[in-house]
């Protein structure tokens, strides 16, 4: 599942990567093109509470259950599991069969913090989170859902944490494969200690959530994203930082799947004004399906746009930015080793690197651009 770095968030870059992001523009419409040093933050009205939590999950599943993958909602979760996902370490039942499982929380005063299944009787109650109701309610729910699913949560799925599961896949058939994603994400537990999009006390209290989607192997070559500006579709980009033959051949068929899409399916039904969202072409069953939705704000990855051109968007008539494809000739691999790669090592190790081979992708992709263009 693509589903969509949200440090909390896979959609947080750094200014100086936007800045070189910038470059990209220079071959965009008439009025669209910014200079790298444009201060656009005036141009945002102010991220509301109600648009953040348009995009919570379950909100907005209900209204669009036929347009999406099939899903469950785990809600509200037992207080112990919320403990559990936040807790240092990553412990696990040692069967799956064996729902009885309890987590022990570290006392940070204690000067030896190991501790054996037989020293649990000596151990205080109230230092143990009991996840086995919530164990069996999952195990219940993959079962409904034909025994494969990808989890999430209200805004996040654990995509940064995919290589420490067997294939790099979001691919979950237990809830010990689920934990092992949920517990290693950064994005999951910066959503729950932090928030998201907007700083926890302007959020006001939110119930979090499980959300179990039906597995479908996605290609992700097919995953776009749209925004939406003053209800009309003003851009599509590709998400996939790859180029694809194909795609250019079918450039005109996409974008007319997408905005009739939005036309028929999204427009009315989502309340916000101003957002963005994931959408899958599927070939084989020729229709699209929705993925996920984010609020409208600079937080959120404009993938192979500009922010400042999105902003200037006119919404008015026409079809806007309309659909941007990665260029021939240019590769991601060769500047990073892949989206998430940088969670995989101390944070103060890969930063740097990252912003770095970020800026001189974007850079690469315009000049190819821009070659194209002669």
């Amino acid at each position: 599942m693509p589903a969509a770095h949200e440090t909390t968030s896979d959609t947080h870059i750094d200014d100086d990567v936007r800045a070189a992001i910038a470059d990209i523009t220079a071959h965009a419409p008439d009025g669209s093109r910014d200079c790298e040093e444009e201060d656009i933050s005036h141009l945002f009205e102010p991220l509301t509470r109600a648009e953040v939590h348009n995009c919570v999950f379950s909100l907005w599943y209900p209204n669009f259950r036929r347009e999406t993958i099939k899903s469950e909602i785990i809600k509200p979760l037992a207080p112990e599991f919320i403990d559990y996902l936040l807790a240092d370490g990553i412990m696990l039942p040692d069967q799956d069969d064996t729902p009885e499982y309890s987590c022990k929380i570290e006392d940070p005063d204690s000067s030896d913090g190991e501790w054996s299944e037989d020293e649990n009787d000596k151990q205080d109650a109230s230092a143990f989170i009991d996840i086995a109701s919530t164990s069996a309610d999952i195990r219940r729910r993959i079962e409904i859902l034909g025994g494969k699913v990808m989890p999430r949560m209200c805004w996040s799925a654990p995509k940064d944490a995919s290589w420490m599961a067997m294939g790099n896949s979001l691919e979950c058939r237990n809830p010990s494969d689920i934990y092992v994603l949920l517990k290693s994400s950064d994005k999951i537990s910066g959503d729950l200690i932090n928030g998201r999009y907007l700083p926890k006390e302007q959020l006001g209290d939110i119930e979090h959530e499980l959300v179990l989607r039906q597995w479908s192997n996605l290609v992700p070559s097919m995953e776009f994203r749209c925004f939406v500006k003053n209800k009309k579709l003003v851009a599509i980009s590709q998400i996939d930082y790859e180029y694809y033959e194909f795609l250019e051949n079918m450039r005109d068929e996409i974008q007319t799947k997408l905005r009739l899409f939005f036309d028929e399916h999204v427009r009315d039904k989502f309340p916000s004004d101003n957002y963005c969202y994931d959408a899958y072409v599927a070939q084989t069953v020729n229709r699209v399906y929705l993925i996920d939705f984010e609020p409208w704000t600079p937080s959120v990855d404009s993938c192979l746009f500009e922010w400042s051109e999105l902003v200037k968007a006119d919404s008015s008539s026409g079809d806007g930015l309309g659909l941007r494809l990665f260029p021939k000739g240019v590769s991601a691999m060769g500047h990073f080793s892949g989206k998430y790669s940088k969670n995989r090592f101390p944070v103060e190790a890969t930063d740097d690197q990252f912003r770095g081979s970020m800026a001189e992708l974007i850079k690469s992709v315009a000049a190819q651009t821009r070659q194209q263009q002669k």
